[in-house]
């Protein structure tokens, strides 16, 4: 099967992201080259003295309209679609159909691109464990084609702005748009492979926290660190997994010419929010905070041996980064930038209405 070419050009849409940027670093220490998509590349100028003379920027306004992907594509050899518009709105007319339209929108472009190679979707857990299971903490198992087909009830229940009437329409817009993805590879059959990585939680530093802040779930980490336990609310005890492993996966399924038509779990563990309370104590010793929280285990079983051998073929031979490992990496950030100013996140929002 085709793949990526060492030295080969990488298209990474919503460069500026959590997961995108762990996986723009993990992309250039491999010797690749990068072309990074912003809504507005005048504002993203900072990245190409970050990222170094491999890397370009360049501007996609809107992802959710058809032929969006058309120039950017041009010239690149693989394509990691990672942006997504992690939008909780009660409507799901506002949210399903745009992600659908980007995900397989970017497709339509790749193959009029004769270069490209490999095409990797970031997909979510949203579209394979099922919410109320979640919450709740029973007992559930992801085989590599599990999916959460009930999430496609947020077309019918009733609009509520209660937060997880809001997530049941995000997991109904990533289930949807990858099962479209799928259809149209299938249907049109492009001359490039197609994988999808599914994420849960993210954990690790940020690309650079003083242009971008402490987004995504690194937001999560800092709310937790300053006493807010709304984050912890939202999102109970689920999975983790290192950023730049996530990374690492992304590149697995761009590069490696026996992955194909692949979903590719980016889970490594089972965390506790108390687990890591204790490890900023440890950490921080100096440091007030809160107590422990009453909370419940997730008690999913999730097949990850694929992700564990494909990390070790890309080198990491010792596995899985413990949860310590990669929450010692966000200490070491947030202890030398906490005191700069920093971009306001949708967590920096939440924080000042409860203080």
């Amino acid at each position: 099967m085709p793949t990526v070419p060492p030295g080969g050009l990488i298209l990474v849409t919503g460069a500026n992201g959590y997961i995108a940027g762990a996986s723009i670093q993990v992309f250039l220490d491999k010797g690749y080259k990068v072309r990074g998509t912003v809504r507005n590349a005048e504002k993203n100028q900072w990245m190409l003295k970050h990222y170094g003379p491999n890397f370009s920027l360049a501007s996609v306004p809107e992802m959710g309209i058809e032929g969006a992907f058309d120039e950017v594509v041009k010239g690149v050899d693989g394509i990691a679609h990672i942006a997504s518009a992690v939008v909780f709105k009660p409507d799901p007319k506002e949210v399903i159909p745009p992600m659908i339209t980007s995900a397989v929108g970017i497709l339509k472009s790749a193959a009029k691109e004769p270069r490209v190679k490999s095409v990797v979707y970031t997909s979510s857990q949203a579209a394979s464990v099922p919410i109320p299971t979640m919450y709740q903490a029973e007992p559930y198992e992801l085989k590599e084609w599990t999916y959460y087909e009930d999430s496609k009830e947020a077309w019918t229940l009733p609009q509520s702005s209660e937060f997880p009437r809001m997530l049941l329409n995000y997991a109904a817009s990533k289930l949807e748009a990858e099962q479209a993805s799928w259809a149209w590879v299938k249907e049109n059959k492009p001359n490039f492979t197609f994988n999808v990585v599914v994420p849960n939680i993210n954990f690790g530093a940020a690309t650079s926290p003083l242009h971008t802040g402490f987004g995504s779930s690194a937001g999560l980490l800092k709310l937790l660190w300053q006493g807010h336990t709304i984050g912890t609310t939202m999102i109970p005890s689920q999975w983790f997994i290192d950023v730049d492993e996530d990374g690492l996966l992304h590149l697995a399924a761009l590069t490696l010419p026996d992955v194909a038509n692949e979903r590719i779990y980016a889970m490594v563990g089972k965390f506790l929010w108390n687990d890591i309370l204790a490890i900023f104590r440890k950490e921080a010793p100096d440091r007030k905070f809160i107590d422990d929280l009453e909370e419940k285990l997730d008690q999913g079983v999730i097949h990850n041996e694929r992700s564990l051998e494909l990390l070790k073929r890309l080198g990491q031979t010792h596995g899985f980064n413990s949860l310590e490992v990669v929450i010692k990496k966000w200490i070491k950030q947030m202890l030398q930038v906490e005191n700069e100013e920093m971009p306001e996140t949708e967590g920096d929002r939440m924080a000042k209405l409860l203080t």
